[in-house]
Parts: structure tokens; sequence; C-alpha cells
């Protein structure tokens, strides 16, 4: 027999979906499970999952020994088989999840939260409720396999059937599970022949149909290996490797529906250097607090999402390895393949969309407990500028998808778009009677530049940089949310003055005469209102400030710096807030 047992194991990526990664994760599950019952439990142990190109590899701390494949009692493993009122009775010595009896715990968590926000003071009594009803993480994995138009659970609950049904083969299965994954390449025909073989239950079957829920990038076609007919069949896969596929399913996928819509999606996590146990503890938290959202808000939100959870474990020090010292959260999770399913039709969903959404590279290396605090701060404060914008209106859906763009692909381009269009998107919100609108701040925007792009810095670190934004700030956002709040403003509001400015910068003497006819009206105005008011709110601009803009210009160009002052001039500077206060 081959050599099975080593220290590394390899999933080939030969779909380039997430039916690579699950297999991946159940793969590193089954492997744990060896190693809890050959070392003890509660011993500590490491299981590697990394990307390294062509391949995922799971790798433990020690080669792995036929002794402990051999004797390894068998184990349902993470993979449960789902019971709605249509199914069989589940064969023994499996973990069953109900999908009636998962609906209801989310009915019941519902109106837990939903008492909780109808009082002001909730009591002792009311927060212990609510953590007794606490769904588990896992739970939507549970109602999508329960929902009949997706047409998986028959398949699914077979392959989790199947597991428990050979457990008189269990270690000639851990042994094939190690063949097929010993290396990059493997004769899998001839794999699928000794099982075959050796494997003889009735009602198990070699094959299962490889459903688009596991496997997005199949579905009933013309599908042949040879061209020689045309016929809409299956595609068909080992029963194995979709074990491991509805085993991973468990572990990294979160799937959600979107809000206002029976789409449905699904975000599989892809691995780049984590360990197992890590991947639990971050997955559990990240998966905990991902909510229905609309589709491309979703996205920017699972992004946001699991980075915080990341930074959150590091902080913590619950996971040794999240130190982020000399690197980022990027290097740990590439990011999400994201699976978009659609009803098509009243009996099934179809995978319409195969996406993948990385996570932000934007957050750069944390050297301190400090550093960590202070970017989960600027990843809070995005999400609550992300949250309340309104998808369902067409300003709203192309600044999601600008954001989407850059928290995904770190395009300086796509920020500094979102920035100045979220501008114009807050004023129209204050001016429409909307109170309180968030905005992003200075110091956020300062963290993210010296985190990614240190050659800026100079540039919003420049007094005169820093003037112009001031003045630009307090002609447009800070007296139209005076005046949302029903304040007098004491100076006008200068309407689309960051569009002006961003479509001047193509031209640098179109823009630094823009920029110099605003900073004069805008001395004219304070000297006007100080001389019929009495009164001066605002500081005045400088000639040097005049200069320090035509040096950076020079220097970095005009569409750099306008792009700048845009997102500046639009944010919020907390100092300024409490002087304004």
């Amino acid at each position: 027999m081959d050599n099975m047992y080593q220290q590394t194991y390899f999933v080939e990526k030969s779909a380039g979906t997430f039916s690579d990664s699950l297999a991946t994760y159940g793969l590193a599950a089954i492997l744990d499970e060896i190693l809890a019952q050959a070392l003890g439990r509660d011993n500590r142990r490491r299981v590697w999952i990394r990307d390294i190109g062509p391949c995922y590899t799971v790798t433990l701390e020690q080669p792995l020994r036929a002794e402990w494949v051999e004797q390894c009692s068998y184990f349902p493993g993470p993979a449960a088989y789902v019971t709605t009122r249509r199914t069989e009775s589940p064969p023994a010595n499996v973990n069953v999840r109900d999908v009636d009896e998962t609906w209801e715990q989310f009915r019941t968590y519902q109106a837990a939260r939903e008492n909780l926000r109808q009082v002001s003071d909730a009591s002792d009594d009311l927060r212990r409720e609510i953590e007794d009803a606490q769904l588990p993480h896992d739970w939507a994995v549970v109602t999508l396999l329960g929902t009949q138009q997706m047409q998986a659970l028959a398949t699914y609950n077979q392959a989790v059937a199947q597991w428990a049904l050979t457990r008189d083969h269990f270690t000639f299965n851990l042994q094939t599970i190690l063949r097929m994954t010993a290396a990059p390449h493997v004769d899998l025909e001839a794999i699928v022949r000794d099982w075959r073989r050796t494997v003889r239950v009735p009602g198990v079957k070699h094959e299962l149909t490889a459903i688009q829920l596991l496997n997005p990038h199949q579905g009933k076609g013309q599908n042949r290996t040879k061209a020689n007919d045309l016929t809409m069949v299956n595609v068909s896969a080992f029963w194995l490797l979709e074990y491991l596929k509805a085993t991973g399913l468990w572990l990294a996928a979160a799937p959600r529906t979107v809000r206002s819509d029976t789409d449905r999606k699904v975000y599989v996590l892809a691995p780049k250097d984590i360990t197992l146990s890590t991947h639990r503890a971050v997955f559990e938290t990240f998966s905990t607090r991902l909510w229905n959202e609309t589709a491309v808000k979703m996205d920017c939100i699972a992004a946001l999402l699991y980075t915080d959870a990341l930074l959150e474990h590091s902080e913590g020090a619950q996971c040794d390895e999240l130190n982020f010292e000399g690197y980022g959260p990027e290097d740990v999770v590439s990011g999400f393949y994201v699976v978009q399913y659609k009803l098509l039709s009243r009996n099934a969903y179809t995978a319409i969309n195969l996406a993948f959404l990385g996570l932000p590279e934007w957050t750069g290396e944390s050297h301190s407990r400090q550093d960590v605090l202070d970017l989960r701060k600027v990843i809070h404060e995005h999400r609550e500028v992300i949250e309340r914008i309104e998808e369902a209106r067409s300003d709203g859906y192309n600044l999601l998808l600008r954001y989407r763009d850059f928290v995904s692909g770190q395009r300086w381009y796509d920020f500094f778009e979102f920035a100045c269009g979220y501008g114009q998107y807050a004023m129209s919100r204050l001016s429409k009677g909307q109170r309180w609108v968030p905005l992003l701040t200075t110091t956020s925007l300062r963290r993210l530049i010296m985190a990614t792009n240190k050659p800026l810095a100079a540039i919003v670190q420049d007094p005169g940089f820093q003037n112009v934004a001031y003045a630009i700030r307090h002609s447009t956002i800070i007296p139209q949310s005076r005046k949302a709040r029903g304040e007098s403003t004491l100076y006008d509001i200068r309407y689309g003055l960051g569009m002006d400015l961003k479509r001047k910068a193509t031209v640098r003497d179109d823009f630094i005469a823009a920029l110099a006819d605003f900073m004069q009206s805008y001395n004219q105005e304070n000297s006007q209102v100080l001389e019929s008011r009495k009164q001066q709110k605002r500081r005045d601009l400088r000639s040097s400030d005049v200069e320090a803009i035509v040096r950076l210009v020079d220097e970095y160009g005009s569409e750099v710096v306008a792009n700048l002052l845009v997102a500046y001039g639009y944010a919020r500077e907390p100092r300024e807030d409490a002087e304004a206060d």
C-alpha cells in the first residue's frame, strides 16, 4: 500500500472554487481527531492549514503513525445528519441536527432580542434569557441544508450516513482518505477501485452526486470527459471526497440570506496559514456576528467582521500564532469564496455567481496591543459607515461597490471615489432631515494611510493641507450637520464642493484655480460674518496654506492631493467636534 503516513497532506485546487477549501477543512478535522485520540484530547496539538499555490496542505507537528490510524476508534465527525419531516430516520452513530428545532431556536432568540430592544434598562433575567437562547454558530448550515429548493439534503445525508454505515471498515476509510491526499496528484481511480473491492455494504454507493452546494462549479448538464455523447446528467464524485466537503461545510461555511430577497449567499473561508484550532475559534466568533444583509453590503461587512475577529483573538492573546508581528490578517486568511444562489424556478436554487472576496490588505503590521486596538477602531468606524448606506438607492449601491473593491483589492482609487461619494451622500442625508450620519474620522484616515501608503503620509501631515481640509469641512459637512440639528449654520453650505474639486483635479492649473477661488471666498465670508454678526467660528486660511498646496501638487500630482483633500475635508475631526460642543 502507498506510503500514506506522513507529516503533510495535500488537497489539489482542482475546482478553483470553495469545494477545494471545504475538502481541506474536512481533511484537517479528520487528522485532528486522529491526533486527539492518539496523543490525548487535552494535550496541545497543532494542525496547520496552508495555501501553497496549486494546493492546500494540512501539516502536522510530527508525521502520522500507522498505529495511530489503526487504533483510532470510530467518530462521527463534525458533519451532522440533518433531519426534516420528510427525511428518513438517521442511522446509528451519527450526530443529528433537526431543521424544525433549529428554526424554533431562531424564533426564540429573535423574540428575546426584540424584548431587549423594547426596554431601556434590561434586567439580569432578560440578559440571561438572551444568553440561554443564543443560537449555535452553525445554525445557518442546518437551515440551508433543510431548504428544499437547495436540493442538497438527500445526497448530503447519504454521505454522512455512509460514514456510519461503513463503520466496520472505518480504518480502511481513514487509510483511503490518507492515500487520496498523500500527494498533489494521485491516481484517484485506482484508489476508488481498491475501496470498491474492499468495502461491500448494502446500500452504500462508491459515488455520489456532486451537489452544487458543495460543488458550485458543477451541476446537471453536458459534462463528459470524452466528447462522444450529449446527455443531460448529474456529475458524480467519490463519496469520501464528498464526505470531506460535507465535513468542511460545518467548519468553514457561513450561509446567509440576502435581505429583502430570496437569494442566498455562502461564504467559505480560504485559508492561507492558520491552525485548525485558531480557525475554529475565530470563525465561530465571526459567524455569530454576521447577519443577513443586502448583497453588496453583506460582502463588505463579512470582510470587515472576519478581520476584526482575527484581531480580537490576537488582542486577547487567545491564539498565540496571531501576534501579527511583521504581517497582517491577510497573511493568515486570503478571504472568502462567495457563491450566490438564485431561485430561478419554484423548485431549485441555481448558483449564478462565483466570486472571491479578499480580506483588507490595508491593515498593515501590528507591533503592539495598542496597534491592534487602533486598527479595530478603524474597522468599527468603517462598519458603522457601511451599515448606514442604503443599498436600495442607486447612489448607495454604487458606494458599496466602490468600498467592496477597495476593501478586497486595496485599490486606493476606489477608496477615494468612495470617500468623495460618501461625503456627498452624507450631505444629502443630512439635508433631507436626518439628524445624524456616521462619518469617517481624520484619525482613522491617517492610520489607514500610515499602515499601507506611507508616501502619502507627508501630504496629510502638512499643516497647509490640514488647514485647507479644515476649511472644506467647515464649509460643507459641519454647517450641514448643524442645520440638521436645528442650529444656526452661521456660514453658507457649499454643496458640490468636493465633486467640483475632483472634476478639476485632472488638470493641474484648473485645480489650483478652483481651490484658490474657494479659499478666497472662504476668507471673504469669514470677514463678512465677523463684520455683520460680530462672530467668527472658523479659522482663516493664510497665503502659506496656498503655497503648501501648490508645492504638494507639484510633488505628488493634482489628483492625489485633490482626492486626499476631499476625503479629509468630508471626514470628522474629533478635536473639532469637541471644540464645537
